[in-house]
């Protein structure tokens, strides 16, 4: 059967409104389930981002408080060497001293004697240090709020013996007589002894107080510069209360806590820090998790790197008989004191959330069933009444749509007339042409028809009657285009006449343009030649005047060398003088021990061997006047050359000069002719490039004439096609009918 329109908006409006419906409630359906492992998974990033916070907090808080007590004791490490330097040299005594020991690896041994250890004045035995710390030590403890702790070498090995301390003595700490042995319970030579023993400051973190102390061990040296002992410093700090404390008023969720986990000494695997005092000390595995699990979180801890978050989720037992609950921790490894940090929650505290977002979910479903059907009706008293008002009208536009198709106008309009008189829309629409916004579709359709009617009618006519006249015109039209192509041939051959001629001026132009253009490089090449024979001599000029000075600077050097000679020639000289003179005293001197006999001997020798030195000095003399006199001569002789040279320069310069500036009047003319030569070779290009131009429109006009004549010949088919077109619309029009 026929599904009317009617039926179709109806449908179609009830589908509107059920579709969204169930479309909706099969998606949510579907996506609920999805929906809570979204929500599960989101709560769980929640978490997990504040937790990771947190961790990450007491990371940082753990890494400020080690590089403070870092810095601390390091200070206090550089304030206790200065102190013991002022005490003066670490000396080793040949008396001897006896020691109680408390740690001796020796079955039954529990004393050793020692030479005594001194530093300056202060000497280190068990009578004197007894109960009685060193007072400097003391008071550099009491200023730096660190313990200071003296070590005697006592065998090659490296074995040291505390001789003094200021720390209490307590279990953790060093006391008098302990000894701290160079091998470790490992085999292994402590690395803190061997930095000693080379003669380096040791620093490092120890087991005590669980890996947080950080102790420097720094050599003792004797005058020899050998190794006697050493000193510790570490600092008294209740840094693993403090964190207790903060640790422990740090809150995650309703029962979720902080923890530490040691990974060093014995240590390993134990909680350092939990939320109950009696789990301190206990083993992970113990309190709560499986064999083996504090293994794995120590590893992947160490593996993800220092200060990197690592995430982990594991069963956790809170009792003996209970099945455990889903704990969410996020760790960290702290390598300086070998802790893993952590920070833990269960899962299940926050799965109320994800429940009341479900019940909500269920909810919203109800209602959306509920206002489905509701909806549903509404749409069927409304879908039912609106299909009238649309449906009706389009029937009457299909019935005058069918009467246009077969052509006959003149029954297409008496049915419009018709139809204005029964259906109420059509009325309606004609009282409201003038304003077709007041109308709805339908009635814009009907008046659309109805124009559109009249419009076929009126153009019907006009087509017939054009006809007549289109074929008429044609013919006309066609004798004009073929008298019209005789014309363009004969000037498409003047044009290539001309076209022709053209071409062979631009040809000559630009092998003249090209003759001046090689004409022009020629001369900008002499203009460049002639500019770097300028360069050339004004570099040539500037070398010449720099020879003249150092011409003059030389002759001034050989005049200053004259004046020493002179100077040189006095000195000599008096040198001269003295000799006579001293050799006048030798001679009167012998004279006078003649004349004393016996006991003038002695000065009669040395009279004598200073009349020789006298002579020699004399014939020195004489030689280096010789020198000085052919020295000046040579200098005269260089001076007399060098004022020569000079004068040669000058010459050599004013030449330069006069050949530069003849240079430069080449160069000015070159630079003259340029010009001109560019402008005959702008022009001659200029003309080139008109002739080349016109040879192209020529070209273009002959291309454009034959264009035109082919257009001719194309315009000759087109107005025969027009004339049997016309002839077929003429036969087409026909069909309709515009009259009885």
């Amino acid at each position: 059967m026929r599904f009317s329109l009617r039926r179709k908006i109806i449908a179609i409006a009830c589908g509107a409104a059920i579709i969204p419906i169930l479309a909706m409630s099969i998606i949510t359906d579907l996506l609920e389930d999805r929906l809570q492992d979204c929500m599960k998974g989101e709560v769980r990033t929640l978490i997990e981002s504040h937790v990771s916070q947190l961790t990450g907090d007491l990371y940082e808080e753990c890494r400020t408080a080690d590089q403070l007590i870092s810095a601390e004791t390091e200070r206090a490490a550089m304030a206790l060497e200065t102190l013991m330097e002022g005490l003066g040299r670490v000396m080793i005594m040949k008396r001897v001293s006896d020691w109680p020991v408390n740690n001796h690896r020796a079955q039954g041994v529990d004393e050793v004697t020692v030479p005594v250890l001194a530093i300056g004045k202060k000497e280190f035995t068990y009578a004197k240090r007894k109960g009685k710390p060193l007072p400097i030590l003391v008071e550099a403890s009491r200023i730096s709020g660190a313990y200071c702790t003296m070590f005697q070498r006592l065998n090659p090995e490296g074995d040291m013996l505390v001789v003094d301390t200021t720390a209490p003595a307590e279990q953790l700490n060093w006391k008098l007589g302990d000894i701290f042995y160079s091998l470790g319970n490992d085999g292994k030579v402590v690395s803190a002894i061997d930095d000693v023993l080379s003669g380096r400051i040791s620093k490092r973190y120890e087991n005590p107080d669980y890996g947080t102390r950080y102790t420097i061990y720094i050599p003792l040296r004797d005058q020899d510069n050998f190794v006697t002992g050493m000193m510790a410093v570490y600092m008294d700090d209740e840094i693993l209360q403090v964190l207790r404390k903060s640790m422990l008023k740090t809150s995650i969720g309703k029962t979720g806590y902080i923890w530490v986990i040691g990974t060093k000494g014995e240590s390993k695997g134990h909680y350092i820090v939990s939320n109950s005092a009696k789990n301190d000390g206990l083993n992970v595995d113990s309190v709560g998790g499986r064999d083996g699990f504090v293994h794995e979180l120590i590893a992947q801890a160490k593996e993800a790197g220092e200060g990197k978050l690592s995430s982990k989720t594991y069963v956790w037992r809170t009792g003996m008989d209970d099945e455990g609950r889903d704990k969410l921790s996020v760790f960290t490894y702290f390598k300086p004191w070998g802790w893993v940090i952590g920070a833990g929650v269960y899962l299940d505290e926050y799965q109320g959330i994800t429940n009341r977002l479900t019940g909500v979910l269920d909810y919203l479903v109800e209602w959306l069933s509920i206002t489905g059907l509701v909806l549903l009706g509404i749409t069927l008293v409304v879908s039912f009444y609106a299909s009238g008002l649309i449906a009706t009208p389009v029937s009457h536009m299909v019935d005058l749509v069918k009467i246009i198709a077969s052509g006959d106008l003149h029954q297409a309009r008496e049915t419009i007339a018709a139809v204005d008189e029964s259906c109420p829309n059509a009325r309606k629409a004609v009282s409201n042409a003038d304003h077709p916004e007041m109308l709805d579709e339908t009635g814009q359709l009907y008046l659309a028809v109805k124009g559109m009617v009249d419009n076929l009618y009126s153009l019907i006519g006009q087509v017939q009657r054009s006809g007549i006249q289109v074929t008429t015109s044609s013919t006309e039209i066609a004798a004009s285009a073929r008298q019209l192509e005789v014309t363009v041939s004969q000037q498409a051959t003047a044009t290539t006449q001309i076209s022709a001629t053209s071409a062979e001026i631009s040809a000559n132009s630009g092998e003249l343009a090209g003759a001046m253009h090689h004409v022009n490089d020629a001369a900008s090449t002499m203009d460049n030649l002639a500019f770097e024979g300028q360069d050339g001599l004004k570099t040539m000029i500037r070398i010449m005047d720099d020879l003249r000075g150092a011409t003059l600077v030389i002759t001034s050097k050989l005049d200053e060398i004259n004046d020493r000679a002179n100077a040189i020639e006095g000195i000599v000289n008096t040198i001269t003088k003295v000799a006579d003179r001293t050799n006048l005293l030798s001679l009167n001197a012998a004279i006078e021990a003649e004349k004393a006999g016996k006991f003038g001997q002695g000065f009669s020798v040395v009279a004598a061997e200073i009349r020789r030195l006298a002579d020699q000095t004399s014939v020195a003399a004489l030689e280096i006047e010789d020198m000085i006199g052919n020295m000046r001569s040579s200098v005269d002789s260089g001076v007399d050359e060098m004022d020569k040279f000079a004068s040669d320069v000058r010459f050599g310069a004013e030449k330069a000069g006069k050949l530069g500036k003849k240079l430069e009047g080449i160069m000015t003319g070159v630079r003259e002719l340029n010009p001109r030569i560019e402008q005959v070779n702008d022009g001659m290009t200029a003309q080139a490039e008109g002739a080349g131009q016109i040879s192209e429109a020529m070209s273009q006009l002959s291309e454009t004439a034959s264009d035109t004549s082919d257009a001719l010949s194309e315009f000759n088919r087109a107005t025969s096609q027009l004339n049997e077109a016309v002839q077929g619309l003429r036969s087409e029009v026909s069909r309709f009918k515009v009259s009885e």
